[in-house]
């Protein structure tokens, strides 16, 4: 079973964002702050997360070939699961984004889909 280890995994995160930062003519820090919290970018990614998850759970959790394996199922659910967290931590940090937002006029959000 494939199992990656916390420093695997960001060296293959920094790795990543090289790759995305080079694909956009961006650096790292350009990129992040084009796909920061409150951004088209980041809605975009909690978005394709609750679509996912909904896959996850609609076509994986009640498919009855994953439904009759134990082992299956709980990996199944586990994706679910991680998913759910993610949509949720992204969500919180967009909630984050707007409670500092509060009372400021849209011009000054930079609240525009142009980019």
């Amino acid at each position: 079973m494939l199992e990656s280890t916390d420093i695997e995994l960001e060296d293959e995160r920094l790795r990543q964002l090289d790759i995305l930062a080079q694909e956009r003519a961006m650096t790292p820090p350009e990129l992040l702050s084009h796909y920061a919290s409150g951004s088209f970018g980041f809605h975009e990614a909690v978005h394709t997360a609750s679509i996912v998850l909904d896959l996850v759970d609609d076509q994986l959790l009640h498919h009855p070939a994953i439904a009759g394996n134990d082992d299956w199922f709980r990996l199944a659910a586990r994706a679910s699961e991680a998913l759910f967290n993610l949509y949720q931590s992204m969500g919180a940090a967009q909630l984050a984004t707007h409670a500092t937002d509060e009372g400021k006029r849209p011009e000054e959000l930079n609240a525009s889909n142009d980019d």
